[in-house]
């Protein structure tokens, strides 16, 4: 060992400290820092718009409306530009249109609403499906919220405890908030609980985190409270599950009777315009059988499982 290290030191040689990689920017935030710089950064300074920021919160987005905005804007003038040079190409050079400029009005129009429609569709979707996984998750945390209750455990432990769980990754999340705004921003539990409230998309998890709030100010019974709003939200979650399974009757009787007892009806009535030879709008029975067997039973039985999808997603 001596002998080597004198070699190393003799030969002037040292070892380098290993290199620390930081992770690359990914696109997304790339295109968000391009897009404040060069838009947002102006509608910052006329404060933004409450509302829009509410929703990007309630969504679950860490970015400012006019972050939002600016994102929203510039790819709004992208689609702009390219769809009116993709238009004029078009109909001006190819088609050589007479009223080329109502196209490319048009086109222009189309595919900047599609861009605005897109970014409100999207923050609209995560609200909604962030709203969903909250009441999902919420009977089983209220049921282990009022198992730790029991033990005598202090408000803000029980909050801690709640926010270091793997699983029921959003009712999680809405915990690791309020220790957030309590140890990083100096607030109180009962301020933590009633802004991290505000941002919920759900309504039930809203009223849950304010009568936390206000039973560990007031000092009540936080077990038997627990213990009375999970048999509440597991009771309305069955209630909810009994209609979905109504509703699959409903869809059931539905589907044999719309489609199966349709599709036999249009069946027959192939066979007995083939047995005499006529026609049914224009179409003889092989037309009327291909149109029944690659048109209608498909967007039925697609049509079927959309509404059975919504209707399982309502109630899961």
């Amino acid at each position: 060992m001596t002998d080597s290290a004198n070699t190393i030191a003799a030969s002037g040689e040292t070892r380098a400290a290993p290199e620390v990689k930081t992770p690359r920017p990914d696109f997304v935030s790339r295109y968000r820092a391009i897009s404040y710089h060069l838009i947002g950064e102006r509608l910052e300074e006329g404060g933004g718009s409450e509302v829009l920021a509410e929703r990007l919160r309630r969504a679950g987005l860490n970015i400012s409306a006019a972050m939002h905005t600016g994102m929203m804007v510039l790819t709004a003038m992208i689609a702009a530009a390219i769809s009116t040079a993709v238009s004029l190409l078009l109909f001006l050079e190819i088609l050589r249109e007479s009223q080329w400029y109502l196209y490319v009005l048009v086109l222009v129009g189309i595919s900047v609403g599609s861009v605005v429609g897109g970014f409100r569709f999207l923050v609209d979707t995560r609200i909604a499906n962030r709203k969903d996984q909250l009441e999902r998750e919420l009977p089983f945390t209220l049921s282990e919220l009022s198992v730790l209750a029991s033990t005598g455990t202090s408000p803000i432990r029980l909050i801690r405890r709640m926010a270091q769980r793997d699983h029921d990754p959003a009712m999680t999340e809405t915990f690791r908030q309020v220790i957030y705004k309590a140890d990083i921003q100096g607030k109180d539990l009962i301020s933590a609980l009633a802004d991290t409230a505000k941002s919920s998309p759900s309504t039930s998890v809203r009223d849950t985190l304010w009568d936390l709030a206000n039973m560990i100010h007031q000092g009540g019974n936080l077990d038997e409270y627990l213990r009375s709003k999970s048999d509440a939200v597991l009771q309305l979650k069955r209630l909810v599950q009994k209609e979905f399974i109504e509703r699959l009757s409903t869809f059931l009787d539905m589907y044999v009777s719309l489609v199966l007892v349709g599709v036999l009806m249009i069946a027959v009535a192939a066979f007995l315009l083939n047995a005499l030879g006529s026609t049914a709008e224009g179409l003889n029975a092989n037309e009327l059988l291909l149109l029944l067997t690659f048109g209608l039973v498909p967007v039925a039985v697609a049509m079927t499982i959309i509404l059975v999808s919504i209707a399982y997603a309502r109630a899961e």
